[in-house]
């Protein structure tokens, strides 16, 4: 079987990276800036300063640590048929991107800051689209009680999808609401049905989030999923290279493996890339330049050398727009990840920096990710897959298209045939920008998309857990 790969890294690169990692872990380590991991630290051979809440790393317990994170990791939906496992059999799995605090108007533009509306409709359509595994939480609401922002989001988005959501948790109070609430969705505990998983962003560089850290332990020991995506900046919180910036991603990453694997044993851990380029003029986020792409390829082949699960941030872009920079953008980095052999991608949904989230951007997305597919597909290379008795009767200047076999492979799917991006004849299109069939495209599926909402006494459950919550917070 012939299938398209890419390498990056000679087994001697691997070995300099991997001894800079080392390196900085055991001479410089990292500040958890948490005491609940003293003790636990001191008594696995970490160098703990008790005072500045910080560690340095043997590399002997971060080898106990990564064996100790599972080989696979189980995104179960809120209903079952949309359970996924990473690193499972089905291949790589794909995700939408998060966080945005915008969203566009397709048509006109312009973009206003992201509201509960405009999370529930991103969300149905993430539900309608079938490339899409598991769901990110895309827009941060600002018309919800901040105090309780995350606890909102994942009610909105429950009820408006019924894949696996993944998000955060700020605050360690938050936690045992965060957790009851999940399980009175699942309506199981999440050791059973992990319905959540925890983005959990490292601060560059080699720090954690104090309350993040102990709010995310707590879902771990539930049984929530952690995915790591370290965001060191090259040039601001990261070094001027791609190289240093990667080193210190592995480094970022592997503190969290120790972490979260002397806190919740045996927990599931994803390796996901968060790490990027700033835009040195303004110091802006930069998420599709060539560098982030060769940044996440670096990463995942460390990763897999390591025995990592791996995400890859891709398809995401740095245009204001569904416009050629957005579809050239998209397709370098995801082919980057994909051919660096991720079993997860980042890729549904934003621009701008990952500020802005557009719902055309989200349907051409599907096309770039199943173009990306049909490239990596496995193809038999023997006589049934090349035709040659075909060429044969064919002959000097004959044709193909009354063969069998064009017919037959044309309907089996030997050319991949695209929903929204345009081919045919220049006259069917002409006049009809790509962006408004996208944007009406993406209308239509969350107007048919009937996803049933939450039960009522769940929805009521989850609404008193909020509102109990903010009483609390005062």
């Amino acid at each position: 079987m012939a299938r398209p790969t890419f390498s990056c890294l000679s087994e001697a690169d691997k070995d300099f990276i991997h001894a800079q990692t080392v390196r900085i872990l055991t001479e410089v380590g990292v500040a958890y800036n948490t005491r609940t991991l003293t003790s636990v630290l001191q008594e696995n051979g970490a160098i703990v300063d008790a005072e500045r809440l910080t560690a340095k790393l043997p590399w002997d317990l971060v080898e106990r640590c990564l064996s100790t994170v599972p080989a696979t990791v189980l995104l179960a939906g809120r209903d079952p048929a949309y359970d996924c496992v990473v690193g499972g059999p089905d291949g790589m799995l794909y995700t939408s991107d998060g966080a945005a605090t915008y969203m566009l108007d397709d048509l006109t533009g312009e973009r206003h800051e992201g509201t509960r509306a405009d999370l529930a409709q991103m969300t149905r359509l993430y539900d309608a689209v079938p490339e899409i595994d598991f769901v990110w939480a895309t827009i941060t609401p600002g018309d919800v009680d901040a105090r309780a922002g995350n606890l909102e989001m994942a009610r909105i988005t429950y009820d408006n999808c019924r894949k696996h959501l993944q998000d955060e948790v700020r605050h360690p109070d938050q936690a045992p609401v965060f957790v009851e609430l999940l399980e009175a969705v699942a309506g199981a505990s999440l050791q059973e049905r992990p319905i959540w998983s925890a983005t959990n962003c490292t601060i560059a560089p080699l720090q954690h989030d104090a309350e993040m850290t102990e709010a995310h332990i707590l879902m771990a020991r539930a049984g929530c999923p952690i995915f790591v995506l370290p965001m060191p900046q090259m040039g601001t919180t990261g070094p001027m290279s791609v190289l240093g910036t990667s080193i210190l991603n592995m480094a970022e990453l592997l503190s969290a493996v120790v972490l979260f694997q002397l806190a919740a044993p045996g927990c599931g851990m994803v390796s996901a890339v968060g790490s990027a380029v700033a835009e040195m003029r303004s110091g802006l986020y930069l998420s599709a330049a060539p560098e982030d792409a060769l940044i996440n390829v670096l990463c995942i082949e460390m990763s897999k050398r390591y025995g990592l699960l791996t995400q890859g941030s891709a398809v995401s872009c740095d245009a204001k727009a569904c416009n050629h920079q957005a579809g050239a953008e998209g397709m370098l980095t995801g082919l980057a990840v994909a051919l660096a052999g991720a079993d997860v991608m980042l890729a549904f949904g934003l621009m701008d920096g990952a500020q802005t989230a557009s719902l055309a951007k989200t349907v051409l997305d599907a096309d770039t990710v199943n173009a990306i597919e049909r490239f990596l597909r496995e193809e038999p290379v023997d006589e049934a897959r090349a035709l040659v008795d075909d060429i044969v009767e064919v002959g000097i200047g004959g044709h193909f298209l009354a063969r069998r076999s064009t017919r037959q492979a044309t309907r089996a799917g030997e050319l991949w045939q695209p929903k929204l991006w345009q081919r045919g004849p220049f006259e069917q299109y002409a006049g009809t920008p790509l962006v408004q069939e996208a944007w009406e495209r993406a209308h239509e599926l969350i107007e048919q998309n009937d996803v049933p909402p939450l039960p009522d006494d769940v929805r009521r459950h989850c609404d008193r857990l909020i509102a109990d919550y903010l009483a609390q917070q005062g």
